[in-house]
Order: structure tokens, then C-alpha cells, then sequence
């Protein structure tokens, strides 16, 4: 079976070494570093897309995704080969959502490799306190792998319009320059566990598997309270769900995939065959996917042929 793989994941988090760093600048760090670690070259990208929600100036358009590939310098040129890039908003499940699109073209064979870049970022001068993400940046790189059981399976997503009022986060224009203004109900934790049972159910039937195959559970890390009632509420041992939150804080986009990449670090999974992906974001959307990893410990093996 043909899968979409990860073939390289940075992340950039220079927060405390670069506090005054805007998005663009976490995206394209951590695009940069994606790509000087793997065996592909900025002309072998053919679709770009940017998925972070908080952004310099809070522009609207052009799409980010256009700057990034120009810093990227991935043709740039009008002459050769062209890539498609583009913004796709969804917030903490942009990524998820990035992947799954960049999945679609490749099976459908029209993209060899893809990239997915995401960061968030706020300098208002007078942040909102209800805005408590860190800046970030995260960028995966697509491609074909070149085993049959490695990368992606299925993804499932899903939105309950019924919580819709639960999360939002808008841009003021009543202030010079605008601010980024959130709203968060009380109820949104317990909507963001209530939906993710069904979910999970539902990806696991789509996929054929049970709760035994998957070895690890890996959610976007909303916060400690969060991620310790996950268990109970998706039907999985707190052992298997990865908990990160005395390490990092909820970084909305990147989230479910910075605390992948903190997994791959710490060598947990390198026994590991099954994970699934978990991330929760306004709407109120949920999405989750299964990665099949080739279980040797060596997760994204760059210049694999």
C-alpha cells in the first residue's frame, strides 16, 4: 500500500534566544532546516501550503505561503518548474488538514513532494492576555515512501458547529494596526474531550484496526488537565498518550506536531510501529490520523531511497 510519509520534520522555537522573531521568520527557519535535512532540493517542492493563523501584521493577502516560498527560494522563477502555494486556515488542525491534502496529490499522482509549513506569532504591543501561544514554527516535508507500510493512513476530521461559540480568536480594527482579540469559553476543554471518543472510533474502524494496535497516542498538548483526562475519554491507557505539557505549551498549529517531533527525539518510540495524531481547533473541528512508523527507530531516514 502506497503511503504519504514525513521524510523530514523541523521545528523552530527559538522564543527565548529570538523573542522579538515574527512568523514569517519561524516558518521559514524551520522550512530551511527541513530542507538541508533531507535528500531533496527547494526545485523538488511542488506544493506549498502554509497553515498558521497568527501572522505578521496580521496580513490576510497575499497568502504567506507565497513569502515562505520565496524565502525559501523554492521556484521563484517563472521559467521551469512551478509550485502551487497557498494558505489553508483551520487553526490547531491546519497541519493535520495540510497533510491530508498533500496525501490526496500524491496518490493521486499528481505531486512527488510536498511541503507543509506552519507558525504563529503576536507583536501587538499590547497583547490581548487571553493570547497565550508561544511563538513557533514547524515545517514537514512530504514525499512517497518508499516502503509500503511507512507514513500516513487515514485521516478523519470533524466539526461541531453546536460549540462554534466556544473559540475565537478575530482581529480588531478599532485599534491602530489592529489586535488579536480571543475568546475562550470555560466549556471549550471539555467539548475538545467530548468529540474526540467518536473520532477516534471512527478512524480506527475506517483503518481496521483496535485500540491494541496503536502504540502511541500523540495530541496536541492543550494543556496538563487536557492531556491527562484524553485517556479516559478515547479509551486508550494513560501510558500510551504522550504528555509534554511540563515541557512545552499549547502552540495551536504546530502543536500536534511539535510534540511528534519531541517523541522522535526522546527515542520513546522507537519500538513503536502505530501512532495517532490528535488536534483539536476552533470551529469546533477535531481531526486524527494514524502514522505507521517503520518501527527501527529511525523515524524520518533522510536520503532513503
Amino acid at each position: 500500500m502506497r503511503r504519504c510519509r514525513i521524510e523530514s520534520m523541523r521545528m523552530s522555537l527559538p522564543a527565548g534566544r529570538f523573542p522579538k522573531w515574527r512568523s514569517l521568520k519561524h516558518a521559514t527557519s524551520a522550512g530551511r532546516e527541513c530542507l538541508e535535512n533531507s535528500r531533496y532540493n527547494p526545485e523538488d517542492v511542488r506544493v506549498l501550503i502554509n497553515t498558521g493563523v497568527h501572522r505578521d501584521q496580521h496580513v490576510c493577502e497575499p497568502a504567506i505561503a507565497c513569502y515562505i516560498q520565496r524565502d525559501l527560494d523554492i521556484n521563484v522563477e517563472f521559467q521551469g518548474r512551478r509550485t502551487l502555494a497557498f494558505d489553508l486556515l483551520n487553526g490547531g488542525c491546519g497541519m493535520l488538514n495540510a497533510a491530508h491534502v498533500v496525501q490526496s496529490l500524491m496518490l493521486s499522482n499528481q505531486v512527488q513532494v510536498g511541503m507543509v509549513v506552519s507558525s504563529e506569532a503576536n507583536h501587538d504591543k499590547d497583547p490581548d492576555p487571553e493570547y497565550t501561544y508561544p511563538s513557533s514554527g514547524a515545517a514537514l516535508l512530504l514525499d512517497i515512501s518508499p516502503r509500503n507500510h511507512t507514513g500516513f493512513g487515514e485521516f478523519v476530521f470533524h466539526s461541531h458547529e453546536e460549540h462554534s461559540g466556544l473559540y475565537t480568536s478575530v482581529v480588531s480594527l478599532k485599534e491602530k494596526n489592529g489586535r488579536i482579540r480571543i475568546k475562550r469559553a470555560a466549556e471549550l476543554e471539555d467539548a475538545y474531550l467530548s468529540t474526540a471518543g467518536p473520532l477516534v472510533d471512527e478512524l480506527l474502524k475506517k483503518e481496521g484496526l483496535s485500540r491494541d494496535d496503536i502504540d502511541l497516542v500523540v495530541p496536541a498538548q492543550i494543556s496538563e488537565n487536557f492531556v491527562r483526562s484524553l485517556p479516559d475519554m478515547i479509551g486508550f491507557s494513560p501510558d500510551k498518550v504522550c504528555d509534554y505539557t511540563s515541557e512545552i505549551s499549547d502552540t495551536l498549529s504546530t502543536s500536534t506536531f511539535l510534540a511528534l517531533h519531541r517523541l522522535l527525539e526522546s527515542g520513546r518510540a522507537s519500538r513503536s510501529k502505530k501512532i495517532l495524531l490528535l488536534s483539536f481547533g476552533s470551529g469546533v473541528t477535531v481531526g486524527a490520523a494514524t502514522y505507521h512508523l517503520p518501527g527501527d527507530g529511525h523515524a524520518f531516514p533522510a536520503g532513503e531511497a
